[in-house]
């Protein structure tokens, strides 16, 4: 399709980075790079097959501040890999140095992209992805759990990824219905036929993530579009209403699920800030999670940070690429040893019984990035936040929050084998081309 029409890349590789995040081969997330490395591919047989393309001569001015920082992000974590692979003495590793060089591409794939890009066309082309994305991973759990009587999580991490990882789509996918039912109130469309659209989009999203019950996914949605409901409320503005309503439905979904069918005994009070009696509190799964997981995930991120800040070299440079699968264990072990609580759950490399241990993205960055790996992702991100607040859409204060939360995510998922987690600090990334740029050609 590429080869033929190069309009068809943008569309397809904005599927095969959110398609492609919950599938696994043999327990690896390969999907997704494998589809852009094909779209590249055809990107590379259109140029040599077809010349004197003249929409699709490259011709491009100097790189701007970010640019400039993703390449040296890019490059670093290039570094890392080659680095990390050298040490490990796996081959295996060679799949991070494409990965990498594949992210560089693509940046300057886009870098130098001519063609104007309708911010609506993209933002329709997410919320159509997401969609169908979540179709198929509920499809998936439910005709497993019809078929076999065994649970759906059964499929994780072999086949899928854990619910962390595969609900990461959810971030994107509320942005993109912020945006997507604010400007066509804007620009004045059909108003019950875009209301239709997003909502039977909503109900598919919901219901999956509620069947899988995905406390990130839960928290994203209800944040999300909470947060723009109140912000469309507070300016007087009618556009909040209907978002509110399907917080209200979500949460009337989620409770009649949570009574009837589902076995994680959590209700939707669980995830409010107040109490039974109406008073505020931290949300029961917050209190609840202090004594069980989330005590482990504080245990875990004091012990990396205590190790990688025992000497100045490994503090700044870390350990390289996907060491801190082996580097971590001893001193969590250690520490979770202290606080008298259970052993690492770690995962079997192959019948040699080696181990290794999965850390969230954040703490997996530190220790084999180092520091200078942590600043460099942050300030690229901090640069595409800043760009949402210099676009011309209304809702771009709470798209920039909602935006942020990856950063929550990092801290309870391991989504760094993800290209959309790279992506989302790109240049000219998928958040920016669904906002109304002034006047910009990509």
């Amino acid at each position: 399709m590429v080869l033929k029409n190069s309009d068809n890349f943008l569309k397809l590789f904005l599927v095969s980075i959110i398609i492609g995040v919950g599938p696994k081969i043999s327990g690896y997330p390969l999907i997704d790079e494998y589809w852009v490395i094909m779209l590249l591919f055809g990107l590379l047989m259109r140029k040599i097959m077809i010349t004197n393309v003249i929409a699709e001569t490259i011709e491009r001015k100097s790189y701007n501040f970010h640019e400039k920082a993703f390449i040296l992000l890019t490059l670093y974590f290039l570094f890392q890999s080659l680095r990390g692979g050298l040490w490990l003495e796996d081959p295996r590793m060679l799949r991070w140095i494409i990965f990498f060089i594949i992210i560089g591409i693509i940046f300057l794939t886009f870098s130098n992209f001519k063609k104007t890009i309708d911010p609506q066309y993209v933002t329709k082309i997410i919320i159509y992805s997401c969609t169908f994305y979540f179709l198929l991973y509920f499809l998936s759990g439910y005709i497993y759990e019809l078929l076999t009587g065994n649970s759906k999580l059964d499929l994780q991490h072999l086949y899928i990824a854990g619910t962390s990882v595969a609900n990461f789509i959810t971030l994107i996918y509320v942005i993109a219905l912020i945006i997507f039912h604010q400007r066509n109130k804007k620009i004045g469309t059909n108003i019950k036929g875009t209301n239709l659209i997003i909502f039977l989009s909503f109900i598919i999203v919901m219901f999956t993530v509620v069947y899988y019950d995905s406390r990130s996914g839960i928290f994203t949605i209800l944040g999300g579009l909470g947060l723009n409901s109140l912000f469309q409320l507070l300016q007087k503005n009618k556009k909040g209403i209907f978002q509110f309503f399907l917080i209200i439905f979500f949460m009337a979904g989620y409770q009649f699920w949570a009574v009837n069918y589902s076995i994680s005994n959590r209700s939707i009070q669980d995830f409010l800030p107040i109490d039974s009696e109406l008073n505020l509190a931290l949300p029961q799964s917050l209190a609840e999670q202090k004594v069980g997981a989330a005590r482990g995930r504080t245990v875990s991120t004091k012990a990396a940070f205590n190790f990688i800040t025992e000497d100045s070299f490994h503090t700044l440079f870390g350990y390289g690429w996907y060491m801190s699968r082996f580097e971590l264990i001893e001193p969590i072990q250690q520490m979770r040893k202290q606080e008298q609580l259970k052993r690492l759950s770690m995962r079997r490399l192959n019948s040699t019984k080696t181990e290794a241990y999965q850390a969230a993205s954040a703490l997996a960055i530190m220790v084999d990035t180092g520091f200078i790996g942590i600043f460099l992702y942050l300030l690229n991100l901090l640069l595409v936040f800043s760009a949402i607040l210099k676009s011309q859409n209304n809702s771009k204060y709470v798209v920039s929050i909602v935006y942020l939360i990856i950063i929550l995510w990092s801290l309870v998922g391991t989504i760094t084998s993800l290209l959309l987690f790279y992506f989302w600090v790109m240049p000219k990334n998928p958040i920016l081309l669904m906002l109304d740029q002034k006047e910009e050609k990509f």
